[in-house]
């Protein structure tokens, strides 16, 4: 009892007096509490003793949650004497709860050892059945703690049932053909991707969530898409390519226009100052003019000061009715060098009048 020399004995009395009936007194609630606390303290758990040990640590928590139980409702009964009905139940049920936690803790040790054991032995159970299918033992760490239970052991705790075995045949089995499969699909994948000239990494990562099937139906897709894209884009160049081309030719075409010199149609002349004839007034054709009947023909050769003059007078003979290849024709333009006067030009008539 040396736990209870903080406690105020009178008042611990003075609440006894006021709780205490035929089925609850001081003795019922602290009696089994100090055995149990003296008989178990310092007890340790054994292997050999587990089973049993275990059905006392749940004999041994309900009675801490017994005494709780009486400690809570008395408290709230006590309001006025909460504080010191609560030290005291506390101090006598502490001591308990300390052997009681040391007796779970050592429980809780084996039981951890024994599911290291036990993992290792399912680790090393998988690692040997992978080696026979060259596969990594790494896949399994995490679903191998799912077989390390009581129930996936013989009764020495060592020893995999053989239901257990088979399960872990099956897990590799079905990893292996998984990777066969997987396998398979990125040869697949990848061919396909090859004969259309794809890269296959975006392709390949889509196995993890879509079958083989639907990925090969996005890689056609995907394929005749950028395919329609290409196509447009290289119509687009070769149109930009026709109109280049189409525009050099027009620029070539009038470069040539403006470097060509222009011909008088009449007398062959090569002007400075454009095509004057295209400017003549034009005599009105008439039916009276297609039906016209010529008799009488006349040879001129004329002298001209300039170009002034000669467009004057070929304006002139539009104006009377006379067009160039319709009822007159030139014949011997040529220019005069050196220019001749009017006195030499009329000797020149003399003689050939003559």
């Amino acid at each position: 009892m040396q736990e209870l020399q903080v406690i105020d004995e009178q008042k611990i009395n003075r609440i006894y007096e006021l709780i205490t009936t035929e089925e609850f007194t001081r003795e019922s609630f602290e009696k089994d509490l100090l055995e149990a606390t003296e008989k178990y303290k310092g007890y340790i758990a054994t292997a050999s003793t587990l089973k049993d040990d275990r059905k006392k640590r749940a004999e041994l928590n309900n009675m801490v949650k017994s005494k709780n139980r009486i400690r809570i409702d008395t408290k709230n009964i006590l309001s006025e004497t909460a504080t010191a009905w609560d030290d005291y139940a506390r101090s006598i049920i502490k001591p308990f709860e300390d052997v009681v936690s040391a007796f779970d803790k050592s429980i809780k040790d084996i039981e951890e050892h024994q599911k290291a054991l036990r993992l290792d032995t399912v680790k090393g159970y998988l690692a040997n059945k992978a080696a026979e299918y060259m596969l990594d033992p790494r896949i399994f760490d995490e679903k191998a703690l799912g077989y390390v239970k009581d129930g996936d052991f013989m009764a020495d705790g060592v020893t995999l049932k053989k239901a257990t075995m088979k399960s872990l045949d099956d897990m590799v089995t079905f990893e292996f053909q998984n990777q066969q499969e997987y396998e398979k699909a990125k040869a697949a994948i990848s061919g396909q991707c090859a004969e259309y000239g794809m890269t296959d990494l975006p392709y390949l990562r889509m196995v993890q969530d879509l079958t083989l099937a639907e990925v090969l139906e996005q890689i056609k897709s995907d394929y005749l898409f950028q395919k329609q894209k290409d196509e447009a884009e290289r119509v687009r160049r070769e149109r930009e390519q026709q109109l280049a081309e189409q525009r050099r030719k027009e620029q070539e075409q009038a470069q040539k226009a403006s470097d060509a010199p222009q011909v008088d149609p009449e007398t062959g002349e090569i002007l400075d100052g454009g095509d004057l004839s295209q400017n003549q007034d034009k005599p009105i054709e008439t039916a009276e003019n297609s039906s016209k009947r010529y008799t009488q023909k006349l040879m001129l050769e004329i002298y001209f000061a300039d170009d002034d003059e000669k467009n004057r007078f070929k304006k002139t003979l539009a104006q009377l009715g006379f067009k160039y290849m319709h009822n007159y024709i030139v014949k011997g333009y040529r220019e005069v060098k050196p220019p001749l006067t009017q006195e030499k030009l009329e000797k020149q008539f003399k003689v050939e009048a003559e």
